[in-house]
């Protein structure tokens, strides 16, 4: 496919959404999820955009990109370390507390090392953290508002951006899915995208 014909599907996939629709960026300061949140911002008229992540720095140059650009919308940013589930707890309430309607969740938070098992202060590892828990955790708590956006608007939507296609087989450790006993290269770059993938479709 052609970058024009992708960049226009990419476009196409906003343009469903109806004015004042509010759109939820985790990992929206940079990368993929940047130009995502720019073509949410420029293709809907009069919406909502919220990052999540944690350079306030990095949200407040692209809100004002937007804005300088003539995009008409409102512009929140919800900070937010995605590697321990509290704080994406505290942050999905923070932002019911505001928006009981998302018509769009959108994921593209990463991380990437060669470190092997590296738990954080919640016993998890912190690339599965980010890379699959946080992404569970955020749809959880978000599900309301997202079903509220299918009944108001036929649109609730949610997108996760991981390493697609590149799941394997985890018959090896279905026993032990956190990776604490069985981390390997391996292991560790088969979990996150079969998780996500497994997730999704349920």
């Amino acid at each position: 496919m052609s970058l024009p014909a992708l960049r226009a599907s990419n476009a196409k996939a906003f343009s469903a959404l109806p004015s004042r629709s509010v759109g939820v960026f985790v990992g929206g300061t940079a990368g993929i999820g940047q130009a995502m949140a720019e073509t949410f911002a420029s293709s809907t008229k009069g919406s909502t955009l919220v990052i999540v992540g944690r350079n306030r720095a990095s949200a407040e140059k692209l809100f004002n990109s937007l804005r300088e650009s003539g995009s008409d919308g409102d512009y929140e940013f919800v900070e937010c370390d995605a590697t321990l589930m509290k704080n994406v707890k505290h942050a999905a309430g923070e932002i019911l507390s505001r928006h009981p309607k998302i018509n769009y969740l959108v994921f593209s938070q990463g991380y990437l090392t060669l470190d092997g098992y590296t738990p954080t202060s919640e016993g998890i590892d912190k690339k599965l953290a980010l890379n699959y828990y946080s992404r569970f955790r955020f749809i959880t708590d978000l599900l309301p508002a997202l079903q509220r956006g299918q009944e108001e608007d036929n649109v609730g939507k949610v997108m996760s951006v991981l390493a697609p296609g590149k799941g394997g087989p985890i018959d090896d450790f279905v026993d032990d899915m956190g990776l604490k006993d069985h981390y390997s290269t391996t292991s560790a770059k088969n979990a996150a995208p079969t998780y996500n993938d497994l997730m999704m479709e349920v």
